[in-house]
């Protein structure tokens, strides 16, 4: 989850909105109930500065093909960019980029059209098992962008993740393939109907990780093959999409599949939910009350019924009436919400609806079978997803391996004193070395549970925040709300 570390304050409104004066959407959203003056002058902004970060703004490459149809198989390759025009995206020379569309499935079985961008290195990475020719790959599953059409980070300049994971590992002579999600870049069925993104439901965006593997191969048979060495990784809701994909691997393998890397993985959201609802004085409490339509939004995606139950009737116009109007993204999602006070997010005991329950079992990653190695990577200062959820899904997934006698590693790192997105670079070099041992074949973890924890250097000197402290350029403190992209 790409989240800063609270909603702008009302005292900063005015900053951000003189920060982004000149910045103009032609989008009407006066149908708004709650949405003053102020608000409407930031969505709009809001919406009109992502639209810069995109490579097209037409999104000509997310319509969907003639051939689609709901009876394909899931994994099958509806379209290919084989060389995707780069003059748009800050792509690091020396890397090639293509784009595929493809079907994948939701929890229901529904088959979807889907998208995602194949990031390919100069030279590949040697590896035993592509020595006779392809390249070793790694399923990338992004951390949250947002919620609509527009927030495919196949159509990011940056692809999203940038140097902090995509650039890097293609630099270092990996294959990237990294799924959109369903409902980011198609939002639309031929009929019409809208596919909703189902926000972090680990089991749906694994078999949109899954899915892309199969289509990229598919698409590049004689350089991705059929049984060529590939780890899952992802980092956030990401980091949930990859545990649940080596979940999906004990009933539906994928072949060559060599080990997965989850970093900050939200487990039981709900249980956080109501964990910081009984006690806001938590570390992410703020973070995580603040979240709260975005995760009943994501009920409404795997349940239509539901229609957003949960919602106040001031985050029901909020989400509905302006963010979706403007078709924002995670950064205008925190300007859409800024000025909310914490019980204007959610109805009181919204958490305890049936439906709510359901999608919570259904939606939930950790304490299940798997298939490893699994590494297991947490910041014990994040305050997106709390160090304390993570170990805990480690403790009962461990307990079930040696009970049940799985014959599978997991390991668990905790890094002293990071955030959520530091995190992710903190743990760079013990994650880069892992992936190319598994792709390499090199000595596999031993069956069983590990945990270490790495106190870190210097640690009272750095500056860090729960998102990235870097874009493309320099932002000022008035326009952190950007660095969500």
């Amino acid at each position: 989850m790409m989240i800063v570390l609270t909603r702008c304050s009302p005292l900063s409104l005015r900053a951000v909105a003189l920060s982004l004066f000149g910045l103009s959407s032609a989008v009407n959203i006066s149908s708004s109930i709650s949405c003053g003056a102020q608000c409407q002058t930031l969505a709009q902004a809001g919406a009109s500065w992502e639209a810069t970060q995109h490579a097209s703004s037409g999104f000509e490459f997310y319509t969907i093909p003639s051939n689609f149809s709901s009876q394909l198989p899931e994994g099958s390759l509806l379209g290919l960019e084989v060389a995707t025009d780069l003059s748009n995206f800050s792509v690091p020379s020396g890397l090639s980029l293509s784009r595929i569309k493809y079907t994948t499935s939701d929890l229901n079985g529904t088959i979807l059209p889907a998208s995602a961008y194949i990031l390919w290195p100069y030279a590949p990475l040697a590896v035993p098992r592509c020595r006779s020719g392809g390249f070793p790959l790694v399923a990338w599953a992004h951390g949250t962008s947002g919620w609509a059409k527009t927030c495919a980070p196949s159509n990011y300049r940056n692809l999203q993740y940038h140097f902090m994971a995509p650039f890097l590992l293609a630099l270092q002579g990996m294959v990237v393939v990294a799924p959109d999600y369903a409902g980011l870049g198609f939002d639309m069925l031929p009929s019409g109907q809208h596919i909703r993104h189902p926000w972090l439901t680990g089991p749906a965006q694994a078999n949109d990780l899954a899915n892309a593997i199969k289509a990229a191969r598919a698409a590049f048979p004689d350089l991705l093959r059929p049984t060529g060495p590939f780890v899952a990784m992802g980092h956030s809701q990401g980091g949930g999409a990859a545990w649940s994909f080596a979940e999906n691997q004990v009933s539906k393998p994928v072949a060559g599949y060599k080990g997965t890397v989850a970093i900050a993985p939200p487990t039981r959201i709900i249980d956080q939910v109501d964990q910081a609802m009984a006690n806001t004085s938590l570390p992410f409490a703020g973070v995580t009350t603040s979240v709260q339509p975005n995760i009943i939004a994501a009920v409404t995606a795997v349940y239509p019924s539901y229609n957003f139950s949960g919602m106040t009737p001031t985050s029901y116009d909020r989400w509905n009436n302006v963010l979706m109007a403007v078709q924002g993204c995670f950064p205008t999602d925190n300007l859409v919400f800024s000025d909310l006070k914490p019980d204007q997010f959610a109805n009181p005991g919204w958490t305890e609806h049936p439906t709510v329950q359901s999608w919570a079992k259904r939606a939930e990653t950790g304490r299940k079978r798997f298939k490893g190695p699994l590494l297991v990577l947490s910041g014990e200062a994040d305050i997106v997803i709390p160090s304390a959820a993570v170990q805990s899904a480690v403790d009962d997934t461990c307990n079930m391996l040696k009970s049940q006698g799985w014959d599978e590693s997991l390991e668990l790192i905790t890094y002293g004193g990071m955030n959520h997105f530091p995190s992710v670079q903190a743990s760079q070099n013990k994650w880069l070395e892992w992936i190319k041992e598994r792709l390499s074949d090199g000595p596999g973890p031993y069956a069983g549970c590990t945990r270490s924890r790495v106190g870190g250097f210097r640690t009272e000197f750095m500056a860090q925040t729960p998102f990235p402290n870097f874009l493309g350029a320099w932002a000022d403190a008035a326009d952190g709300w950007m660095y969500t992209l």
